[in-house]
């Protein structure tokens, strides 16, 4: 069994090979055993996730997990424009128009306590 290009890179020769017993099983209509096969084969795939998603030296670097992630989805990590528009500009745009550069707090109500007000605990 050979694995191509367009296949995940998950997917080893002998993952391969029992995705295509499990459909003969389907296609046969033997839907228990296909069923059991291809619960093996979700443990497998899960082997091969955690041995590309693993460190050697146990640390974690959140942009190579991510990526790695994306690896083993076949996501790719492209930035999005529509009309000149991006995260970053909308980013932007939301930022400038989130301020108020006349904003004023409004004072306290008579309910609240002055800040310089202490408390001491009686006996």
């Amino acid at each position: 069994m050979t694995t191509t290009s367009y296949d995940p890179a998950f997917i080893t020769p002998s993952i391969k090979a029992l995705l295509r017993k499990k459909n003969r099983l389907m296609r046969s209509g033997q839907v228990e055993k296909a069923g059991a096969l291809a619960k093996r084969i979700g443990r497998c795939i899960g082997k091969q996730n955690e041995h590309r998603l693993k460190r050697d030296d146990g640390t974690t670097d959140a942009k190579d997990m991510w990526d790695a992630a994306r690896h083993v989805t076949g996501r790719k990590d492209e930035a999005v424009e529509i009309d000149g528009i991006n995260a970053e500009t909308l980013n932007c745009h939301y930022a400038s128009i989130s301020t108020d550069p006349h904003y004023e707090s409004p004072s306290a109500k008579q309910s609240v306590s002055p800040a310089s007000t202490t408390y001491s605990h009686g006996s």
